[in-house]
């Protein structure tokens, strides 16, 4: 098995080895959909799932400092087509990066695990409205088509402002 596994695939075990309600069930499916093909750092355990309505949320843990979590995400983020808009380090030593593939957003959180070693981390998804579609840039305009009567200077132009009045 390859050491990369797909953040789906480890939602999908949580879920198939656990009993959970009908609402938990949707979450976790809603989760996975819109979390599909983000990486899931190596070794990595599920720690909660939670979703909206347009939203989505898996909450991991590793033993791995957090720096190398943010190194490794940054690079597997560059690799699989992600578009890092945002990295910063807070004050605190955590770690926000955002991310876009095309008009999928990313936000990722990682922070040292409390009261232990290791990285507790956020990966969010978002659907964005259909409505919100950034349109691709339209074409120029083609250029106008030459005037009947060439101008000699601006003094036409100051007479046709003139007469409109």
């Amino acid at each position: 098995m390859s050491r990369l596994l797909a953040l789906v695939w480890v939602v999908g075990v949580c879920t198939a080895g656990c009993e959970r309600a009908a609402d938990q069930s949707k979450e976790r499916e809603f989760t996975a959909q819109l979390l599909s093909g983000i990486l899931a750092y190596p070794r990595s355990t599920v720690v909660r799932v939670s979703a909206g309505q347009d939203a989505a949320q898996a909450t991991l843990a590793t033993a791995a400092p957090v720096t190398d979590v943010a190194t490794w995400y940054r690079q597997m983020l560059r690799l699989n087509g992600w578009d890092l808009r945002s990295d910063g380090v807070m004050t605190d030593g955590s770690v926000s990066i955002y991310a876009e593939k095309g008009r999928r957003p990313l936000w990722i959180t990682l922070q040292a695990t409390a009261g232990g070693s290791g990285t507790t981390y956020t990966l969010i998804g978002a659907q964005l409205p259909r409505d919100s579609a950034v349109a691709p840039p339209s074409p120029p305009p083609p250029p106008s088509p030459p005037a009947r009567s060439a101008q000699r200077s601006g003094s036409s132009m100051s007479s046709n402002r003139i007469q409109r009045r």
